[in-house]
């Protein structure tokens, strides 16, 4: 599956779309067909690291917390 990342946080907008397993959901999850995912100002501040102090992210991160199934 397809995937908007980042591999570093930066002021600069450098998102890349990478190719990355389709995910196992656990026992108690649901694994969604994803047909149009947004962005929104919350990956401004992914992007940045202006949310670091609360949420440290693993890179590369995914972006997209937005979707429609």
């Amino acid at each position: 599956m397809k995937a908007a990342q980042i591999k570093k946080y930066s002021n600069e907008i450098n998102v890349s779309i990478n190719e990355i397993p389709i995910p196992e959901p656990e026992e108690n999850e649901i694994l969604m067909k994803v047909m149009a995912a947004a962005v929104n100002p919350l990956e401004m501040l992914q992007l940045t690291g202006n949310v670091k102090l609360i949420q440290d992210y693993k890179m590369p991160l995914t972006l997209g917390n937005e979707c429609a199934v």
